[in-house]
């Protein structure tokens, strides 16, 4: 591999997916002008070091040189925080209207109906901030990680073309950026329902108190590690919109992913107190006439449920391992 395609790729590598190969084109005409019809390789060398540390002209491509998150993941963290943004705002929009519905017998004023529209403002705006500040915090440690090299190189000394790195020989299959939103989306929804809004999940009858399905001293026994498990959940989709393609580090965080997630969901609904007694009773006193046992019925429902998730998660682990250790066509570098 030249020492220009590998320049080329130590700067576009930096650059979003869709601009990579018009950059690599142009790059590659201007680094033919400038040689000036000699390919000798001490020219070639001479030319890439005149042009200087490829991490910096990407940079420049950005058009900005003073940021938090950098050139490689910028245009990533947007899409991400565009997420997060939707997400906050469908669930609030869901609770508000829920909200309508379960307690549409104490709103009977306009102060109630603001306190209602308040409580789902206040839904959106703390989902937003909680999950903006850890997926910065997130690609803030990617990106200082990933380019640390990179930077420091720049900094403390001159370019030279024997740093640069080789030239991938492959690329991996391509990463949905819809199927990562709908992740995201869905472990945020989960998540933020089970946890902080629980009493959603719940038998609802006129002139009664709702009778939840959850034990809510239970479930915050466990808000720590649903949380955790979240929080890796979120990582590894971020890194995927990052990276942009499946790779071995990818495979092999996915999977553990889906394992971690299966263990999480196989803890709780095997807890003998999760699911609340005064559910059990109403399941019993509503299929009791028919001759069906309500605990019966339920240690079934669960069973079930974790043999889906189970047969899902084998998918996804084989799935994950499939994609990120297959590998495709070349890598484009903008060759004529």
């Amino acid at each position: 591999m030249n020492y220009i395609d590998k320049y080329i790729y130590g700067v576009v590598k930096y650059l979003p997916e869709k601009e990579r190969e018009e950059i690599a084109r142009e790059l590659r005409a201007n680094i033919e002008d400038m040689l000036e019809g000699d390919h000798s390789e001490e020219n070639i060398i001479r030319v890439l070091e005149e042009m200087g540390s490829p991490y910096d002209l990407a940079v420049s491509y950005m058009g900005k040189d003073n940021y938090i998150i950098g050139p490689r993941v910028y245009h990533a963290y947007l899409e991400v925080m565009k997420v997060i943004a939707v997400v906050a705002l469908v669930l609030g929009i869901i609770i508000f209207t829920i909200d309508l519905i379960t307690k549409g017998n104490e709103i009977d004023s306009l102060g109630s109906v603001i306190s209602v529209i308040i409580g789902g403002f206040g839904t959106i705006f703390s989902v937003l901030l909680g999950f903006a500040f850890w997926v910065t915090l997130f690609f803030v440690i990617i990106e200082r990680t990933d380019s640390i090299d990179e930077i420091r190189s720049s900094i403390d000394k001159p370019f030279k073309v024997s740093n640069l790195k080789e030239v991938p020989k492959v690329s991996r299959k391509k990463i949905s950026k819809v199927e990562m939103i709908i992740t995201m989306v869905f472990t945020i929804f989960s998540i933020y329902i089970f946890l902080f809004r629980n009493d959603l999940i719940a038998i609802y009858s006129r002139g009664q108190e709702p009778i939840r399905a959850f034990n809510p001293d239970v479930v915050s026994r466990y808000m720590f590690i649903i949380l955790i498990t979240g929080a890796f959940s979120i990582f590894v989709s971020t890194l995927k919109l990052i990276y942009g393609r499946w790779n071995e580090l990818l495979g092999i965080l996915s999977a553990v992913d889906a394992l971690i997630s299966l263990g999480v969901v196989a803890l709780i609904l095997l807890s003998s107190d999760i699911i609340n007694p005064e559910f059990i009773d109403y399941l019993n006193k509503i299929i009791g006439d028919i001759g069906v046992n309500g605990v019966t019925s339920l240690d079934s429902i669960v069973s079930g449920i974790i043999a889906f998730v189970c047969v899902m998660t084998l998918i996804e682990i084989g799935t994950s391992l499939y994609n990120g250790f297959r590998k495709d066509d070349s890598v484009k570098l903008g060759r004529r």
